[in-house]
């Protein structure tokens, strides 16, 4: 195993420096090797157990390549988390004592720093100390704006511009939802605190691709920041994808936030896979939920409602709710969105349409719009014609029918003894 060999190698330099000194080897936080830390705990820092950090000074390891990630600190690119090998110099009393320390990437699938540290027993609360000002350094700084932060995507913030207005989904599942968020904030706070509990509420919407989830999380974003809540939002857009560590990040910031906080973490699904699964357990049952007295909100999406384990969709208090966001249910409610896409093009004769919507998607219903406008453009023609629309809906439909043969009549090919498929042969009577 790797981290064996890091111990090792560890443990030589301790002994090398500290001949005979009994040390214990323990497993340590990642953050006391983030540039981000190393800038912000200067040397001098007072700690708690009347310890005081003086500094440290960097080894060279054989067995680590020294990497950095980076993200958006601010409005700035920074480095953050780092694999290295350094000793950290301490002071407690009059005595002085100092850490040998190493971080480094222990497997080759996961992109997940782990830490191994040497030291005295004896000063395992000053070391416990140091480790808790790191973390601290590394959180993100939450202060109330009229923006979203970002956690994990390639920008620091973003605007929400969708209006609850611009959601179209039955009105009664509207009301539930923001019912259920607006009585946690304003009441159910307090009741948790009353019971002792983390004031930790999390809602899990569920349902196909495209009816609407993340227009539904933009608006109620737009109006959490009214509301002067902040409002954090988890991105696996960049390289490292859905990772628990940026869930984890995402969590000290909302543990940090000094006020209500709406955090928004979508395709909740791809954050359960291998070990992470473990972890978001512990997160959501309470052992590790983020306890801001203020109150703090998870709001996820899934695709794949089959994906979301059992220990968590069906243990209570696991996830508080679960909102089934379903595609469109009839035709009043295919009008009212037909009419929101098409904008200044609708014309009463539009409704012929309607009858194709139902069970479709609200995404289905924007393409049928958008395609529709562009016809339009495309020919030069101020309106948007019923027959315009009909060929719209038609070549989307062909489309869904072309997908799903697709997927149901492809045959697996193998590159390693694949047979190729041959026209029969024919013979020259045929």
């Amino acid at each position: 195993m790797f981290y064996e060999k890091l111990v090792g190698w560890a443990r030589e330099v301790w002994d090398k420096r500290h001949p005979g000194v009994e040390a214990v080897t323990i497993w340590a936080s990642s953050e006391c090797s983030n540039r981000v830390a190393q800038k912000q705990v200067k040397a001098g820092r007072r700690l708690r157990a009347k310890a005081r950090y003086v500094g440290m000074e960097h080894l060279d390891c054989p067995l680590i390549v020294p990497i950095s990630d980076y993200g958006a600190r601010g409005r700035k690119m920074v480095l953050t988390a780092s694999a290295g090998a350094y000793i950290f110099h301490f002071t407690e009393g009059d005595s002085p004592f100092e850490v040998v320390y190493a971080s480094a990437y222990m497997s080759d699938d996961a992109q997940e720093l782990s830490a191994v540290a040497i030291v005295p027993e004896n000063r395992l609360q000053a070391w416990a100390a140091f480790e808790l000002a790191c973390a601290r350094a590394v959180r993100p700084r939450i202060r109330r704006r009229r923006d979203v932060y970002i956690i994990g995507g390639t920008d620091a913030f973003f605007d929400p511009t969708v209006e609850w207005t611009d959601v179209i989904l039955p009105d009664a599942l509207k009301t539930k939802i923001l019912e259920d968020i607006e009585a946690f904030f304003d009441e159910g706070v307090d009741i948790y605190r009353q019971l002792k509990l983390p004031p930790f509420r999390k809602l899990l919407l569920a349902g196909v691709p495209g009816t609407g989830k993340t227009m539904l999380c933009a608006a109620l974003a737009r109006l959490a920041i009214r509301h002067g809540r902040v409002v954090v939002y988890v991105s696996g857009s960049d390289r490292d994808g859905a990772s628990f560590e940026k869930i984890q990040r995402a969590l000290q910031a909302v543990a940090a936030a000094r006020f209500p906080v709406l955090l928004i973490v979508e395709e909740f699904d791809a954050y359960l896979r291998g070990d992470d699964k473990a972890r978001v357990l512990n997160v959501l049952d309470g052992i590790e939920s983020p306890n801001n007295p203020k109150g703090a909100l998870l709001l996820a999406t899934t695709n794949y409602p089959e994906a979301i384990d059992e220990r968590i969709s069906k243990r209570p208090g696991r996830l508080d709710r679960i909102f089934v966001i379903p595609t469109i249910e009839d035709e009043e409610q295919a009008i009212l969105m037909l009419r929101h896409y098409m904008r200044e093009h609708w014309q009463d004769n539009h409704a012929a349409v309607v009858p194709d919507l139902v069970n479709q998607p609200g995404a289905f219903v924007r393409e049928v719009a958008l395609h529709a406008r562009m016809i339009a453009a495309h020919e030069r023609q101020t309106e948007v014609t019923l027959d315009m629309l009909e060929r719209s809906v038609q070549s989307l439909l062909k489309q869904l029918r072309s997908e799903r043969d697709f997927l149901t009549q492809r045959h697996p090919i193998s590159l390693v003894g694949a047979a190729v498929r041959r026209p029969k042969a024919t013979s020259e009577s045929d």
